[in-house]
């Protein structure tokens, strides 16, 4: 009898941790072990599931994904709109439910299981693609919630009637046997993680009301499931300058991504307890930013990410235009990053239509496809690249020199050390401080990457200052 309690509390014991994704300070765990992955977007897989002839596209894109070491997808777990004509969708109002939608995301979470993929589950959407918030509002204005017929963004942070409408979905769901396998989804260790919403914003208002939200709804998710991990799923915009990269000088005044006008905060949503791992976007051209300056998002964003002692995760990143070499680029800096870990936007089955100008395929992007391949291989190999530090500081010529308007600088450290890097003019005068504080030994890169209209042609003085010397380069912007 004994030896029969001691298996069965050994079995129980197996089945509530194996196999489920952890975290460890700022790495994700599996199995005890440091779990690295390069995964991708296919948002579309439930939608396309909702008839059995389409379901091809979902083993397609599993089987693409296993072809390249792939194991981690992000898609979306929500449907909603106002009639039940199109089989994939799940909701048509609050609490009406169609099953066949909901089949359709049980044979993707299924399929996944099979193929050994996980997945994170995101559970709305900002915008309307796929219900979203705006169907949410729209049908608080058919029911007349709060006598009010003309609901707004914010409400669906604010009202309780709405949030109810989603508590109840995220239940339904988590609480769903699914049909394939007779595994209840908050039991299933496919699937990674839950993200609350994807890019949540709320523009004007008070962070305070996104970050509540935030709290409330993992907290929930938690109260029902305490096997997955929960993260927020947004763009990474933010309410202090301070906290990142020269505005002027390397975000192309962009003041917008961190002044509070998206009404969201990265910095202060990352804190919440209930929020396991940290997540964000990057796509510089719907910001009007270089690719270089997505260099900077990234790297400004693992730095905030590193007070929390939490997994940062680069959940979404994207470009229209010379993938290869600006994803190569961006690799180098998520390789340097605690979790190594990120995904792509966005896997595109040739069967999908989709104009973004970020799909990518076997077909039509082999090399991009073989890229991805060979980083999936350094990280699972730990084969990472070291670079070999000087016994000396050294700042390095600015290049492109000369250089119109982006150009990168880096400067190498010995040891642990303040610094302070700034730009000056031919007259002396300080024009920004390009990077200040402290920085590990190592080789460290700036970008400048600015309005054409900041700067006026001609001569300037970069100077890099730390507590063993200071070194001063000269750089040239020609226009």
């Amino acid at each position: 009898m004994k030896l029969f309690l001691l298996i069965l509390l050994t079995t129980v014991n197996i089945y509530s941790q194996d196999g489920f994704i952890k975290i460890s300070e700022k790495r994700f765990i599996l199995n005890n072990n440091n779990f690295k992955f390069f995964g991708f977007n296919a948002y579309y897989l439930q939608s396309e599931a909702g008839t059995e002839k389409k379901r091809y596209i979902v083993d397609d894109v599993f089987r693409s994904a296993k072809n390249i070491g792939v194991n981690v997808i992000r898609t979306w777990a929500f449907y909603e709109d106002t009639v039940f004509s199109n089989p994939s969708v799940i909701r048509k109002s609050p609490y009406e439910v169609q099953e066949s939608g909901l089949v359709a995301l049980d044979y993707v979470v299924y399929k996944a299981r099979e193929d050994g993929i996980y997945l994170i589950l995101t559970l709305s959407n900002n915008y309307d693609a796929f219900g979203g918030i705006p169907q949410y509002l729209k049908w608080a204005d058919q029911l007349k919630i709060n006598d009010s017929n003309s609901h707004v963004h914010n409400d669906f942070f604010t009202s309780d009637s709405i949030k109810h409408w989603f508590k109840f979905y995220i239940n339904l769901l988590l609480n769903r046997t699914n049909v394939f396998n007779g595994i209840k989804y908050k039991d299933d260790n496919t699937i990674f993680s839950w993200e609350i919403m994807n890019e949540a914003e709320n523009p004007d208002k008070n962070f305070n009301i996104i970050k509540s939200w935030y709290n409330e709804i993992a907290g929930y998710i938690k109260s029902i499931d305490q096997n997955h991990l929960i993260t927020t799923g947004e763009n990474g915009y933010d309410v202090y300058p301070n906290l990142y990269s020269n505005a002027d000088l390397m975000y192309n005044s962009s003041y917008f991504l961190f002044n509070g006008y998206k009404g969201t905060s990265y910095f202060e949503n990352a804190g919440l307890k209930n929020i396991d791992y940290i997540s964000f976007h990057c796509y510089p051209n719907g910001w009007g930013l270089s690719a270089k300056a997505g260099k900077t998002w990234i790297k400004d964003h693992y730095n905030i990410a590193e007070e929390f002692n939490k997994p940062c995760l680069l959940s979404e990143f994207g470009i229209t235009e010379n993938k290869l070499s600006v994803y190569k680029d961006w690799l180098e800096d998520i390789i340097k990053s605690p979790a190594q870990s990120a995904l792509v936007w966005q896997y595109l089955h040739p069967a999908v239509i989709n104009t973004d100008g970020y799909g990518f395929n076997e077909y039509d992007s082999p090399e991009l496809m073989n890229l991805f391949r060979n980083y999936i291989q350094m990280i699972n190999d730990d084969t990472t690249r070291y670079v070999t530090v000087s016994d000396n500081v050294i700042l390095y010529q600015n290049y492109p020199n000369p250089f119109n308007p982006v150009t990168t600088i880096k400067y190498s450290l010995p040891q642990n050390d303040f610094i302070s890097l700034e730009i000056y003019s031919v007259l002396g005068k300080l024009v920004g401080t390009l990077d200040k504080g402290f920085r590990k030994k190592g080789v460290h890169e700036i970008i400048l990457s600015f309005d054409n209209f900041l700067l006026s042609s001609g001569v300037y003085f970069y100077i890099l200052r730390t507590s063993l010397k200071s070194i001063t380069k000269k750089m040239i912007l020609l226009k």
